[in-house]
C-alpha cells in the first residue's frame, strides 16, 4: 500500500511497498526534486527490498499528489495516509495503419 506523509521536519515522504508498486517507482524515480531515497530491506534476506521511501520538500506536495492522481487514480486525504494501488489498466491492442 502506498503511503504519503509529512515528517516532523516538513519533508514529504512517498513510501512504496511491494512489487506491484514498481509501476509507481518506474514513473517517478527520475523526478529531479527527490532529495533522497531510503530502502528498507528484509533483515532475514538483505537482497529483498520491503519498501522504498522517496523524500522531497513539502513545497512539491501538490505536484506529487497530482502525479499519483492522474497516473494511477490515487487520492490521499489532506493529512496524508495510505492508499491501495488500483489494478493496472489492460493494454489496448494497437491497430495497424497502412
Amino acid at each position: 500500500m502506498t503511503t504519503l506523509s509529512v515528517s516532523d521536519s516538513g519533508e514529504l515522504h512517498l513510501t512504496l511497498r511491494g512489487a506491484e508498486e514498481n509501476r509507481i517507482l518506474t514513473t517517478v524515480r527520475h523526478w529531479p526534486y527527490w532529495l533522497r531515497v531510503t530502502v528498507e530491506r528484509d533483515p532475514a534476506d538483505p537482497k529483498t527490498c520491503l519498501a522504498v521511501t522517496l523524500i522531497t520538500d513539502r513545497t512539491y506536495e501538490a505536484m506529487v499528489r497530482e502525479i499519483l492522481k492522474r497516473s494511477f487514480g490515487m487520492s490521499f486525504p489532506p493529512e496524508g495516509g495510505s492508499c491501495p494501488l488500483p489494478p493496472a489498466e489492460p493494454l489496448r491492442a494497437r491497430r495497424r495503419q497502412w
